[in-house]
């Protein structure tokens, strides 16, 4: 499974260890800006996004929001990580969208990352 990760803290090097380890092929972009020319990018597209709540250029939920509008990416399923309160995201996303709290266990993560998979 080709999994985007658009991540700028060192949670990126250690979710793409993780993911090879597992068997995937993980790539990283470390800002918004540049993990949405990877999104679209009809070449390669992503079976899956994990995607930070809070980045440098472009929030997460601002990628979210155009990834549902694209019509290549809009049933893209997501993992969303974020160290805020859950409560705080406005994720209404329905079943394509998991949201993942900092710091995650290792078998949360897996756990999630299947369910997404799996559809």
């Amino acid at each position: 499974m080709r999994v985007l990760i658009i991540e700028n803290s060192g949670v990126a090097q250690l979710l793409r260890t993780i993911l090879k380890r597992d068997g995937h092929e993980p790539v990283l972009a470390g800002n918004g800006h540049e993990g949405w020319r990877l999104l679209v990018d009809p070449a390669r597209p992503p079976d899956l996004l994990i995607l930070d709540r809070m980045l440098p250029d472009m929030d997460g939920a601002e990628v979210l929001a155009r990834l549902r509008r694209h019509a290549h990416t809009a049933e893209l399923p997501v993992l969303v990580l974020t160290a805020a309160a859950r409560s705080s995201l406005h994720l209404d996303d329905g079943v394509l969208t998991r949201v993942l709290a900092k710091p995650f266990e290792l078998v949360e993560l897996r756990r999630v990352l299947v369910e997404l998979a799996s559809g």
